[in-house]
């Protein structure tokens, strides 16, 4: 009678711990599958921000802005550089036109 008593503790034993490593292996998953999508977002996101330092530097490139201006328009404007750029006490002349490019001098 002492093993059989022996033998149900150990098999209750047994169930509870296969009960409780299922739900914390379930929650495990849930937690890896969450880090996982995280992880796609942080690798797309600096994907994203590569591409965006790149367009940043070339739309702040003069001579790549001098390009998009022939292509766009026919009219060329003088190649006078600090004409095209604006610096911070420019802004308070609302009448500025052909601005490629505004600095903070």
């Amino acid at each position: 009678m002492k093993y059989y008593s022996t033998i149900i503790t150990l098999i209750f034993f047994n169930l509870t711990s296969l009960t409780l490593v299922l739900y914390y292996g379930n929650k495990a998953k849930l937690i890896e599958e969450e880090n996982k999508a995280i992880s796609l977002d942080i690798k797309k996101n600096e994907e994203q921000l590569k591409i965006n330092e790149v367009e940043f530097s070339l739309y702040h490139n003069y001579l790549y802005l001098r390009k998009l201006q022939k292509i766009y328009f026919e009219i060329e404007n003088e190649n006078n550089y600090s004409k095209n750029r604006l610096k911070l006490k420019d802004f308070l002349n609302p009448e500025q036109d052909n601005v490629l490019q505004a600095v903070s001098n």
